[in-house]
């Protein structure tokens, strides 16, 4: 048997098996179905890549290396949102070692899904070629110059130029692999070509498709707090938001190429993967401190359970909060429950909450975006529309 044969039954293999563990709420597993989607497409596509070419994109010897660039690649995103808090975290595992794994294999996927994705795409766009296009030899200055003002505005006014954050990579990182020689998307517009661009778009459309399905039915996930578009979603994502994933499709095909160069000069290399390690690193912090709004709670923790139905709850199979099943609980149990697993808003949440006097989700129905901010600690008005709107319509 061949190596790509065998793995494309383990993609499939391991695609069930995280459909399985979704469906029989199956601990710790179920918090990495996102994970275990994304990983079954990446193995399954690089083992076709490999049998029509030879050989593969990324399932080679420096995978370890491209996991954690494209850890840093997407974590540099994270940081960005800090300051336009266009999404945020629910149900995180509580345990630090499995919430930071999931953090690595989930942004892990990112180059190699895109990259993939683009690679199987292209060949059936063929050569598609235009009238070539006359580059000025201050293209590399002006485009990262351009990059450069497109991040300080996204900085400057994040509640309206909050977009800005999907386009100022493009310009920044194509005008510098341009100027070093790299490939890059302007090099193929100068010599007429225009089919790499069309299938980094069509990459991330389809990668966005996947993302938001596979988020939609994970219960570990992001939501969406994105201004002027919280009433137009299509699962999580507004549905304006879906024109950003093609020009993130761009911008890391862009970003692959500044890769692929660097990793021909084994200096310049190895000082990417440590800076894409510091990024994590100081990312995962910062994504725990503001951009996580709820953990798991171990079923032991949970204060309103009696020791009977905490028992009942270990026997069924339920290790947190995420896997409970109400049926099990008495009534004022079952409420609390209820308001704990409401979209994610957690124990820790729950437990302010509480001590307001707010223990269901009719009670927090019945509370202002003002008083439930208040209640929460929470700054983020479109956080709180969230859960208000949640609790209204439950």
């Amino acid at each position: 048997m061949r190596k790509e044969h065998f793995l494309v039954g383990l993609s499939i293999v391991l695609y069930l098996f995280g459909h399985l563990a979704l469906i029989r709420r199956l601990e710790p597993a179920i918090g990495f179905f996102y994970v275990t989607s994304w990983w079954s497409y990446i193995i399954l596509l690089d083992s076709l890549v490999s049998l029509r070419s030879g050989r593969f994109l990324f399932l080679d010897r420096f995978l370890p290396a491209v996991i954690i660039v494209s850890c840093g690649y997407w974590c540099a995103f994270e940081l960005v949102n800090l300051r336009i808090g266009n999404w945020f975290y629910i149900n995180v595992p509580h345990a630090i070692p499995l919430r930071y794994a999931g953090y690595v294999l989930a942004y892990g996927t990112v180059i190699p899904a895109i990259g993939l994705t683009a690679s199987i795409i292209s060949p059936f766009l063929g050569r598609v070629g235009v009238r070539p296009v006359t580059v000025s030899r201050n293209y590399p200055v002006q485009a990262v110059s351009c990059g450069i003002a497109l991040f300080l505005l996204t900085l400057i006014f994040p509640g309206y130029l909050f977009g800005l954050a999907w386009v100022f990579a493009i310009p920044l990182i194509d005008g510098i692999n341009y100027r070093v020689g790299h490939r890059s998307f302007m090099g193929d517009l100068e010599r007429g070509e225009v089919g790499r661009l069309l299938g980094a778009l069509a990459s991330g459309l389809v990668c966005g498709l996947l993302w938001e399905t596979w988020n939609s039915l994970s219960p570990v996930k992001w939501v969406y707090t994105v201004p002027f578009f919280e009433g137009m979603k299509v699962f999580e994502m507004p549905l304006p938001g879906y024109i950003g994933f093609p020009v993130f499709g761009v911008e890391t095909i862009a970003f692959i190429d500044l890769l692929q160069g660097l990793r021909r000069k084994r200096a310049a290399f190895v000082l990417t993967i440590c800076t894409a390690l510091l990024t994590a690193a100081l990312s995962f912090v910062l994504i725990d401190a503001y951009t996580v709004f709820s953990r798991t709670t171990p079923v032991e923790q949970l204060s309103f359970l009696s020791r009977q139905s905490k028992e009942a709850l270990m026997v069924s199979g339920a290790r947190t909060n995420l896997t409970v099943d109400t049926t099990l609980l008495a009534p004022g149990e079952a409420q609390r429950m209820r308001l704990v697993n409401l979209k994610g808003l957690g124990y820790q949440n729950y437990l302010k909450l509480q001590n307001h006097g707010i223990t269901s989700v009719h009670e927090l129905a019945r509370l202002d975006e003002a008083a439930l901010s208040r209640m929460l600690g929470e700054k983020n008005p479109l956080r709180i529309h969230i859960y208000q709107t949640a609790a209204r319509a439950h």
